[in-house]
């Protein structure tokens, strides 16, 4: 069949392929536009998608599809044209509508908005953001100084039902949707748009640090490659060019308006919090590298080594690297340095149009963080209770030690009290005492009464015995006595 030749579709089937791939999705499997197959379906009475369906669908919101209604049209004819078309109309610097003039787009999601036509909604968006909207959902769109527009299609409204349904489970519903809404939603400010006060003061850190960096022109950046410096660059300073900076500010812009409705904030170094837990950005310009060019200052040391060689025979020819590294204009953004989580420019698509997921992937990178924070916690909870519980043990065997002591100790004082008295029952009952013996029989038992630990008289002169301690830290007898 050629690209003239009209396909001929039965309503049913054109109404069951409408609800399955969105208008969209049947306008490209027919060679079609978007804007013909949503007249077509007004036409023959055949229901289409609300907006925001999709996005609803793929988050696992509930949606109903309306029954076919009854029409006297039984087939559709659906006539083919290569070139969708889209019409836009600048008002003024910060907004856009959908209007009456038309321009034709030729690459899908990159060099125009491709997939809205005469069936597009008007839509006006304030607050210095630009979107579209279509039956498929929401569309923002971005406008730059050159007039390139960027469809950010962060969140596919044909990506399939589970493509997200595993994301933000450990969310309530209501949260849930909410930031599933938002994602679907998130738009580039213009570039004239005002910056977010955050990034406004972080822009003169970036700069003052970019001007006191001492490498070379050429030399390859990363934050890995400043690691011979007393201190690694701030975020975003030295791996990002000076013409790309302002296009990071308008993506980090974008990402602070999307959470701030969420209850999240950004930190004065730009980090996110999101859910309480900290969310930081790695954000880095690609570089190319291609073969070194000599520089002034390089042909001056070449010049002065020829001359020094035919002088000197120590001289030392210098050494200059083969290759220099340029910024290509091109992004990377990896979430808290996870290079599983990275989102990065290509030739089919850019950063820009991955604003919703990510968005999403750093509410995810955020629970994990709080399931680490919390294991981290729980862990040294674990080590304190298990230090608390060793040293309560110790303290407890320590006293256990010192009571089997002084008992010992008592113990043999009491022996030594039980030793005396059997030696004052021997010697009276030998029969033979004179008076100095009686006397020394009772010196002797006041002195097993010293001895006693139950008793424990105080000796005139030895005071009263420490019963418990060992023998070497009994009551010392003074010298002087």
């Amino acid at each position: 069949m050629s690209d003239e030749q009209p396909q001929m579709l039965l309503r049913e089937q054109i109404y069951n392929e409408v609800w399955e791939l969105s208008l969209a999705g049947v306008a490209r499997k027919y060679g079609t536009s978007y804007g013909l197959i949503y007249k077509l379906c007004k036409e023959a009475n055949v229901p289409i998608p609300p907006a925001g369906y999709w996005t609803k669908l793929n988050f696992g919101k509930s949606v109903t599809k309306p029954p076919l209604p009854d029409s006297t049209i039984y087939e559709v004819d659906i006539p083919r044209s290569k070139m969708p078309r889209v019409r836009v109309q600048k008002i003024d610097k910060d907004r856009a509508i959908i209007s009456e003039a038309e321009i034709e787009a030729t690459q899908l999601g990159e060099d125009a908005l491709n997939n809205s036509d005469a069936g597009s909604k008007l839509v006006m968006i304030e607050d210095n953001f630009l979107e579209v909207g279509l039956d498929t959902g929401e569309m923002p769109l971005s406008k730059s100084s050159k007039s390139e527009k960027y469809i950010n299609n962060r969140i596919s409204p044909e990506a399939t039902h589970n493509s997200f349904s595993d994301k933000l489970a450990f969310l309530d519903e209501d949260e849930r949707n909410k930031v599933f809404d938002i994602a679907s939603r998130v738009g580039i400010p213009h570039e004239k748009a005002k910056m977010h006060p955050k990034i406004t003061a972080y822009k003169y850190v970036v700069s003052d640090w970019n001007r006191n960096d001492k490498k070379e022109v050429g030399a390859q950046r990363s934050r890995q490659n400043y690691s011979s410096y007393k201190s690694s660059p701030p975020f975003l300073a030295g791996v990002i060019s000076k013409e790309t900076l302002s296009r990071v500010y308008r993506i980090l812009g974008a990402l602070i308006h999307a959470i701030e409705p969420l209850g999240c904030s950004v930190t004065d170094t730009l980090s996110f919090i999101i859910r309480n837990e900290s969310v930081s950005l790695e954000i880095y310009e690609m570089q190319d590298k291609v073969d070194h060019i000599i520089t002034k200052s390089e042909e001056n040391q070449l010049r002065k080594y020829e001359e020094d060689k035919k002088r000197y025979s120590w001289a030392s020819k210098p050494n200059f690297r083969k290759y220099d590294y340029v910024f290509n204009g091109q992004l990377s953004i990896n979430i808290n340095q996870n290079q599983n989580k990275r989102f990065r420019d290509t030739k089919s698509t850019t950063v820009e149009d991955q604003l919703g997921t990510l968005l999403i992937e750093m509410y995810e990178a955020a629970e994990i963080i709080r399931k680490e924070r919390e294991a981290r916690e729980e862990e040294r909870r674990k080590r304190e209770e298990a230090e608390r519980l060793r040293e309560e043990r110790r303290k407890r065997y320590m006293i256990e030690v010192e009571r089997t002591v002084a008992l010992t100790n008592l113990a043999q004082d009491y022996a030594m009290a039980c030793r005396i008295r059997a030696f004052v029952e021997a010697l009276e009952s030998s029969g033979n005492l004179k008076g100095e013996d009686l006397q020394r029989i009772d010196w002797a038992k006041k002195k097993a009464d010293w001895y006693d630990p139950i008793i424990a008289r105080e000796d005139e002169f030895l005071g009263k015995r420490d019963h418990e301690k060992g023998i070497d830290l009994k009551t010392e007898y003074p010298w002087w006595q």
